[in-house]
């Protein structure tokens, strides 16, 4: 019939419409508060407003999975409360158009972003975090680590100091000084040099030039050696600001995940980096958290029906409360998970089945309601 399509339509656009203003603002404000964090890691890393465009581009990407589902609730109770509020839904009602008409196109599009949500957790989010990873990297690997001017310590026993930087990266006035081995230290001093990052060592390679290695004596030798180089490559360990070197779980493909898995199963927890649970745990969670979208659109279509005065201000609230007791429930669950009273498994889809119980109950209700 051509009034349900055309309805459907509008209902769509208007849920879309107020969808992606609230993810618009949702991505802003966690990207803003996200990146206020980490400017402390890339301040010393070092970075270019090239470097801020590609941080804030997969802090977004890493966000996402969070702000597109919470972002659809908000759509879906604004666009159907303003309808409700508007006496549009009791006309729609009063022309014998049922209540699937409304909730069927909230469930396919809520259905549709769970889809896209997955493909963001199975693929798109992990590689962000390994390409954030890879950026800081990068501006460690230009020498931003080292500010011009200033001492850096690295551990507790090597400290670095550069006069000044030029545009190719270049330093200069480079002196390092190395207690590493107590029981022979050493100072280093060059002209000049470039840095690289060995990522399988994590090392900074300072490739220097044209400068002396002083040589410092044992206690009870008053001899003094220096050391005159053209070149000298002199490494420093910088894990601790890099983290480290393996993966985290939410850095690995589902395919690292899986076989990490299989290896914890087989006994195998050399290289694991966190918790085995922590494994299972963001396995499971990449399934079960994408659908959330839909799982949201079916709670909030019943709530954002009833005909309520200032719909936009309560719809906003109710967002506010169904997203963050969705993330409190799976926290608490994945906190049951850790401690060993609750399978992984168990935790990451019991939000889902809540909200799915929820949701169903409401549409009950509603029906009963003659909403």
């Amino acid at each position: 019939m051509r009034a349900p399509r055309t309805l459907t339509a509008y209902l769509v656009r208007e849920v879309v419409i107020y969808t992606l203003i609230g993810l618009a603002a949702i991505i802003v404000v966690l990207v803003t508060r996200n990146l206020v964090r980490a400017l402390g890691e890339l301040v010393d890393a070092g970075f270019t407003w090239l470097n801020l465009v590609t941080i804030v581009r997969l802090l977004g990407t890493m966000l996402v999975i969070h702000a597109l589902p919470i972002a659809f609730l908000f759509g879906v109770l604004l666009a159907i409360g303003r309808m409700a509020a508007d006496v549009e839904i009791t006309a729609m009602r009063a022309c014998g158009i049922g209540l699937r008409t409304f909730v069927v196109p909230i469930l396919v599009l809520g259905l549709l972003l769970s889809l896209i949500t997955l493909r963001f957790t199975l693929e798109a989010e992990p590689a962000a975090r390994r390409e954030m990873q890879a950026a800081i990297k990068l501006m460690l690997a230009r020498g931003g680590v080292i500010e011009p001017g200033k001492f850096r310590r690295f551990g507790d026993d090597r400290l670095c100091f550069i006069e000044k930087r030029d545009a190719d990266d270049t330093l200069r006035g480079i002196v390092c000084a190395d207690h590493s081995s107590p029981e022979r230290p050493f100072i280093v001093f060059a002209e000049s040099g470039r840095i690289s990052l060995d990522e399988d060592t994590s090392e900074l390679v300072m490739e220097l030039r044209a400068g002396d290695i002083h040589l410092q004596a044992p206690m009870d030798d008053d001899r003094y050696q220096r050391i005159a180089f053209e070149r000298f490559e002199y490494g420093v360990d910088v894990e601790g600001l890099l983290g480290t070197r393996e993966r985290k779980p939410k850095e690995m493909t589902m395919a690292e995940l899986s076989a990490t898995l299989e290896r914890i199963a087989a006994g195998d927890t050399t290289a694991v980096r966190e918790e085995p649970v922590e494994y299972a745990l963001d396995w499971h969670r990449r399934i079960a958290t994408p659908l959330a979208p839909a799982l949201f659109g079916l709670v909030g279509a019943p709530i954002a029906m009833r005909r309520t005065r200032g719909a936009r201000s309560l719809g906003m609230l109710w967002c506010g409360v169904l997203a963050f007791a969705y993330y409190l429930l799976l926290s608490f669950a994945e906190f049951l998970s850790v401690q060993g009273w609750l399978p992984p498994a168990a935790a990451c889809w019991i939000p889902n089945a809540t909200f799915a119980a929820i949701g169903v109950g409401l549409l009950r209700r509603a029906r009963r309601a003659g909403m």
